[in-house]
């Protein structure tokens, strides 16, 4: 059997989380009483669900499979979308009303720098890493949109353009890394034949 590959705790987490991603939004998808909000959410709650089925699958592929691990947070968080709390209150203690964080937002890119993800693993990394940014992209607006509905927030500020100027950058950035990782893949079999 090949080496465990480097990345398996990567993909692990990946599932863990995604899975408990779809649990929650999708019970709060259930609970909003705005139509608008509550189809933002399940949106973002059925790809987080694909992640983790798409993810589980190529672990399955690879010859291993998904090792459950627990949050000790997530009782917590659920117990809160199962409450009565407006969606705006849950956006803010869920810390869905800060933008992004560059670096955090970095952080999606590093997965990528390994140099021993495989071709097919690689293009579903990319893929989650662009669906992660636009997820948030998406939660971001169901949070301006909460605010907007409680008249804490003008239409016009329902605009981000700073927000979309730094997913235009981060994107190029994943695209440049993505192409770097498929080109160091494709001379790896020519080196070894040197």
């Amino acid at each position: 059997m090949p080496d465990k590959p480097s990345y398996l705790g990567t993909l692990n987490a990946i599932v863990n989380g995604e899975r408990r991603g779809f649990e929650f939004l999708n019970a709060w998808s259930e609970r909003s009483p705005d139509p608008d909000i509550s189809l933002m959410l399940k949106t973002v709650a059925l790809r987080e669900a694909e992640h983790a089925a798409t993810f589980e699958k190529r672990m399955c592929e690879l010859g291993y499979t998904l090792r459950e691990k627990s949050d000790p947070k997530f009782d917590k968080t659920m117990k809160l979308v199962a409450s009565d709390a407006s969606d705006l209150e849950k956006f803010e203690k869920l810390g869905y009303d800060k933008t992004p964080d560059e670096a955090e937002e970095d952080e999606l890119l590093r997965v990528l720098a390994d140099k021993s993800i495989d071709p097919q693993t690689g293009a579903l990394l990319g893929r989650f890493i662009a669906e992660e940014r636009d997820s948030g992209r998406i939660l971001r607006e169901a949070y301006l949109c909460a605010r907007k509905r409680s008249g804490e927030m003008p239409d016009s500020a329902r605009t981000d353009q700073a927000t979309l100027s730094q997913i235009s950058v981060q994107l190029e950035e994943l695209t440049k890394a993505v192409a770097q990782l498929q080109t160091a893949v494709q001379l790896e079999p020519n080196r070894s034949r040197d």
